[in-house]
């Protein structure tokens, strides 16, 4: 059965929308990756620093830490980035009191 003009227009017109939303979609999702890719890196640097730098904190801390570190990406930044430790515990600790409602001093 042959197609009309008008027909076969109306194809080529969507069989071109059909290849711009692949190519869009496409295109999105190789900018995921990256992303997905940057957060894992930054999670096992956090893990890492945790380990090496912060073994010496309460356990429980330490177990909200990793908690945190597997869920927040805000957290693992501002974890990664504050360099003075005094000031990343004190961020440490008033994260996990407004989170767990667990005001007693953690020993």
């Amino acid at each position: 059965m042959a197609l009309s003009p008008g027909q076969e227009t109306l194809m080529l017109g969507m069989q071109g929308s059909l290849n711009l939303l692949t190519s869009s979609i496409s295109s999105s999702l190789q900018l995921v990756m990256p992303t997905a890719q940057l957060v894992s890196e930054k999670c096992v640097q956090a893990l890492q620093m945790l380990k090496l730098q912060d073994d010496d904190l309460p356990r429980p801390l330490k177990t909200f830490i990793r908690t945190m570190i597997a869920h927040d990406s805000g957290f693992v930044n501002v974890y990664l980035l504050t360099e003075d430790k005094v000031e990343q515990l004190e961020y440490v600790t008033l994260e996990y009191t407004s989170k767990t409602g667990n005001f007693s001093t953690l020993a």
